[in-house]
């Protein structure tokens, strides 16, 4: 089930970047789009979010370690 939300979000973002910039402002299937500065803007987010993720979960594990060698 996961899988065909990630292709929906593909399919939609790719959509949105590679094709949307040529179609005319006026068109109804603009609609459906956010404006374009959020194309950058939601994956950056979420990069950064996913490394902060990466880098709270090695601190965490870098301190765990540490605490295990000082108790020996």
């Amino acid at each position: 089930m996961l899988i065909y939300l990630f292709t929906a979000a593909f399919i939609y973002y790719t959509i949105w970047i590679l094709i949307m910039p040529f179609v005319d402002g006026m068109n109804p299937t603009q609609k459906f789009f956010l404006d374009r500065e959020w194309a950058i803007v939601v994956p950056v987010s979420l990069m950064l979010f996913g490394i902060c993720l990466v880098g709270t979960f090695i601190s965490l594990v870098m301190i765990k370690s540490q605490r295990k060698t000082h108790k020996t």
